[in-house]
């Protein structure tokens, strides 16, 4: 009775920690500490010697972005315009990487993908799309609902419908090839994941399927990926979601998700709505997992919707879309100042995010009209007097004539300009065939 009041006993604390806003914060030390006095080297993404890969190396020179991870700067946040948000995680004092460089340059040039009733007055879904992602940052593509950011991600990483067609290029270290097994990760915007095993099982089951290689080295590789996503808290506990079984919450589910991705250990990693069905505050500890694992080397790419100033904060790079028109593709901030030179200042006191949804979302066209004769206490509705379609032309023919469109293929002529190593197709676990 004594030993199953204290199992009990733990199994409470444990959940009631697990449970706290404040335990699943990462901290700084989180990702580097095995135990106490300890360092523990964080994870690594690319591939074992076992493997028979080669480190990548691949810089530009000639200032500018630089494509090494181990020295690309961290692009600045939206600290200096709020104070609440969340600058690049710093390195703790005396880690050691083993392996700095690990991800892969992405252009994407004049891609174009056109899908037969796709859309309803043209079959073109993404419009001439330029853009590049580079490893140890965070790129992401971002506009409103049926706007092309997925059908933009899916061809990036080569994973369209057989009945979509590409026209276009795209570079992975300056090569135009396709990304090979097991280089890249895809997460899609819903998984299905085995609720009836825990998250160490299930992760451990996706290694035993997808990587060669002996015991022990399939089990430190679902060991990093549990705490790279933090999943320390529920590594042991079911995945559930079905049978009555209610299981993890819907952000450790999507963390879940990635951690299947990262088993391979990839280069370059994509996912496709990341704060898919997250409130808040699992969208920000989602997002601070991401920007430490951007911070160890990957190469992330990834589309939202819509985030808060916080979660905006930690973008490096927005590819700006709508009706598969590309209105920006640069630095966050940079973003901002483009709107303003196009005569549509971010408010004060408005998320960037919201701002720029509101100006390039058709949607709001019908707001407009539902509201035009309405009054509230205050006056009329003003703040929504915005003709999307103008604000959509006048944003995309501002762009073309920036300076950052100017930059922008300027860097994709470095990027493309030399190859860099090929990223290798990496074994297959073998299939025994009875």
């Amino acid at each position: 009775m004594e030993e199953i009041q204290s199992q009990s006993d733990n199994n409470r604390s444990s959940s009631s920690s697990a449970s706290s806003p404040a335990s699943r914060v990462p901290s700084s030390n989180f990702f580097y500490l095995r135990k106490p006095g300890s360092l523990r080297q964080p994870i690594s993404f690319e591939d074992s010697p076992d493997w028979g890969d080669t480190d990548i190396d691949v810089r530009v020179d000639d200032g500018g972005d630089s494509i090494n991870a181990a020295t690309t700067p961290a692009s600045p946040s939206l600290s200096k315009l709020n104070s609440r948000s969340f600058p690049s995680p710093p390195l703790p004092e005396g880690a050691v990487m083993a392996r700095k460089i690990a991800g892969a340059s992405v252009v994407w040039k004049d891609l174009t993908v056109t899908i037969k009733g796709k859309r309803k007055y043209s079959d073109k879904v993404v419009k001439s799309s330029t853009g590049y992602a580079l490893p140890g940052t965070m790129t992401v593509i971002m506009g409103p609902p049926k706007s092309g950011k997925s059908t933009l991600l899916k061809a990036i990483a080569g994973r369209l419908h057989h009945s979509a067609k590409m026209y276009g290029e795209v570079y992975v270290n300056g090569a135009k090839l396709d990304m090979p097994y097991g280089s890249y990760g895809f997460v899609e915007r819903e998984t299905t994941l085995i609720g009836s095993l825990t998250v160490r099982e299930f992760l451990f089951y996706s290694a035993l399927l997808q990587l060669p290689g002996f015991f022990c080295q399939k089990k430190s590789v679902v060991e990093d990926a549990i705490i790279a996503m933090s999943l320390s808290d529920y590594a042991n506990k079911l995945i559930g979601g079905h049978c009555y079984m209610k299981g993890l919450p819907s952000g450790e589910r999507r963390r879940v998700s990635i951690a299947r991705e990262l088993v391979m250990r990839p280069h370059v990693l994509f996912i496709d709505e990341p704060l898919y069905h997250l409130d808040s505050v699992s969208a920000l500890l989602m997002m601070v997992t991401l920007k430490k694992l951007a911070s160890m080397g990957c190469t992330l790419l990834f589309t939202i919707c819509q985030s808060s100033t916080e979660v905006f904060g930690l973008f490096d790079r927005i590819c700006l879309l709508s009706n598969g028109n590309t209105l920006f593709f640069g630095e966050t901030l940079a973003c901002l100042q483009h709107f303003s030179n196009a005569g549509f200042p971010c408010p004060i006191m408005q998320s960037p995010s919201d701002h720029f949804l509101r100006a390039i979302n058709t949607d709001f066209d019908r707001i407009i009209a539902m509201c035009k004769n309405w009054q509230d206490d205050n006056g009329d509705f003003s703040s929504v007097n915005m003709d999307t379609a103008v604000a959509i032309r006048t944003l995309e023919a501002t762009y073309k004539s920036s300076a950052d469109a100017a930059a922008v293929e300027t860097m994709i002529l470095r990027l493309t300009d030399k190859e860099g190593p090929r990223l290798k197709t990496k074994e297959r676990q073998a299939v025994l065939q009875g």
